[in-house]
């Protein structure tokens, strides 16, 4: 588990990785410990994590190099101290690395050793309810993942510098407000830092009517960036975002339906743009391997006309990674898309997903978005709305309640949009290992 240390990551790189892997090995065999007269206690938990990809003309050929086959290791370990139930501090430390990259891996994928989560939490009653207020470096999901989530396919996952306040009463409501700054990975030891540039803040709320049937969700976002950059140009983005979402389950149906507007300001240009999203499924209970039939749907908004003093161009703050696919090939902006599915439950603990994604533009003057918000040069004021499409295996197998298992064949195919900016077909391919403890 522990691969050989290459001269560029420098003694101090290869010590700290390996004291870290040897901490969970370690740790393994610690019992959490108890202070019964202070109502005390330490939980040690940890991830071991091995990841092979192999990238053939990466993002539809638009980002280099055509061909890259290389290891993502990632390990961690976290510490909870605990008082009670009204109070913990939880440390979370994190080596991601890479072996065989082709050129500089991306600082999601290489960061020697640092703090993933860093943070205390006190917890009070109010209201009929339990108010848990949340100091210093954490991770946030929310909902569904698709505007806020941890980015668990990268080496790094996605943290936030900040403060943060959960409310809830138990089953049916629980409610989060919060002031942050998106934390962005560095290569070094301990050197992460929180952007100055940004700011994100809001309020998310859910109702649960009935726990197991019925979901619903509200939420008011607020995102300040210095310097975004889109089809119509760089400027600073003031951006509001409400959405809400409903979620449920029943007779063998589920759904999962959410839609966002946002407004605001991009430079001197008025922000409209808005999601509408649509995830629903039936499953067969009473067939072999209880298949399910999917459906994913998007809308998400674009550009009408980048010369003009309004930016419609949907922005998805910090979305779940991979969105569409592993292969990760576009940003949900400026998108149509469609992703029917079947899912079979091989096994108890053995699935196997196969989909099909077919995606537009929604308008054709904006351009086609790379990962990370990326404008892709010569996409803009295409002809066509066709982006292309990519059709995906996903295999899953819990062989352990500690060891998970998992792989993925993605291959795709550019259509108009994407050849005239010179792209080309490629495949994905991906394979890894988990231990949890």
């Amino acid at each position: 588990m522990i691969e050989r240390c290459q001269p560029l990551w420098g003694s101090a790189v290869c010590s700290a990785r390996t004291l870290l892997v040897a901490l969970c090995i370690v740790t393994t065999t610690i019992e959490p410990s108890h202070a019964q007269d202070q109502n005390w206690s330490l939980e040690v938990s940890g991830e071991l994590r091995e990841r092979f990809e192999s990238a053939n003309n990466p993002v539809f050929g638009l980002s280099a190099p055509v061909q890259n086959d290389y290891l993502l290791h990632r390990a961690s370990v976290s510490g909870e101290l605990r008082r009670g139930d009204d109070f913990r501090a939880v440390a979370k430390i994190v080596s991601g690395l890479t072996s065989s990259w082709s050129g500089s891996p991306p600082p999601t994928q290489e960061d020697s050793l640092d703090a993933l989560e860093a943070y205390v939490d006190q917890s009070l009653s109010l209201a009929r309810g339990q108010l848990a207020l949340r100091i210093g470096r954490q991770e946030m999901a929310l909902g569904a993942a698709r505007l806020v989530s941890v980015r668990e396919s990268p080496n790094v996952r996605r943290a936030f510098d900040g403060v943060s306040a959960s409310w809830t009463d138990g089953e049916q409501q629980r409610a989060t407000a919060f002031f942050l700054r998106p934390v962005w990975p560095e290569e070094g030891i301990f050197d992460d830092r929180s952007s100055q540039a940004e700011r994100f803040w809001g309020l998310y709320a859910t109702w649960l009517p009935s726990p197991e049937r019925l979901g619903i969700d509200t939420y008011y976002l607020g995102l300040d960036r210095a310097n975004a950059v889109f089809a119509q140009g760089l400027a600073r983005e003031l951006r509001h975002t409400i959405g809400a979402r409903a979620f449920g389950m029943r007779a063998g149906w589920d759904w999962n339906i959410e839609a966002a507007w946002q407004w605001g300001s991009f430079g001197a240009a008025n922000i409209r743009a808005w999601t509408v999203s649509i995830d629903a499924g039936f499953e067969f209970a009473a067939l072999p391997f209880t298949p399910r039939v999917g459906l994913k749907a998007d809308a998400i908004s674009g550009d009408r006309n980048p010369h003009d003093r309004e930016l419609g161009t949907f922005n998805p703050l910090f979305p779940k990674l991979p969105y569409f696919s592993e292969a990760n090939l576009a940003t949900p902006a400026n998108l149509l898309d469609i992703q029917p599915s079947l899912s079979l439950s091989l096994t108890d603990r053995l699935s196997a997903t196969l989909s099909w994604n077919r995606l537009w533009k929604h308008e054709n003057a904006d351009a086609f978005y790379a990962p990370l918000l990326t404008p892709v040069t010569g996409t803009s004021r295409s002809r066509s709305r066709d982006i292309g499409s990519q059709t995906s295996m996903l295999v899953s197998w819990q062989a352990t309640r500690q060891l998970d298992l998992g792989a993925t064949y993605v291959a795709f195919e550019p259509h108009n949009v994407i050849r005239q900016a010179d792209g080309r077909a490629g495949s994905f391919l991906a394979a890894w290992i988990r231990w949890t403890f």
